[in-house]
């Protein structure tokens, strides 16, 4: 029987969202459903990859992106919230999560999958 996989939705424009899409990529329990440059896209994909969780992706330039929206449509869904300017992923409405790789992965792969 294969190990389960995380299904991950990417929100984010920049080369950061790139990078991390590369490293998710690399990892066999990960499963990217996308790459998404803003909110109103994300609701849109939302219901059409059924994703385990979101990861939300601020560059730290001028345009911010708000995971309310997201919080709000669909409240059970993890998100996944990391800044550039910051030191640290966080998960909404959770505690935060070292900011190394492995961190990340290892955040990713503790939530249930919704399926």
């Amino acid at each position: 029987m294969s190990a389960a996989v995380h299904r991950v939705l990417i929100v984010g424009d920049s080369l950061f969202a790139e990078a991390v899409d590369q490293l998710l990529r690399h990892n066999q329990a990960l499963e990217v459903t996308g790459i998404v440059m803003n909110m109103a896209e994300a609701l849109s994909q939302l219901s059409l990859t059924l994703p385990d969780v979101v990861l939300v992706l601020n560059s730290g330039g001028e345009t911010r992106l708000d995971p309310c929206s997201l919080l709000v449509a669909y409240p059970d869904l993890p998100v996944l919230y990391a800044d550039l300017t910051g030191a640290d992923f966080r998960i909404l409405r959770s505690q935060p999560i070292g900011s190394r790789a492995a961190d990340l992965l290892a955040a990713i792969q503790a939530l249930p999958i919704r399926r």
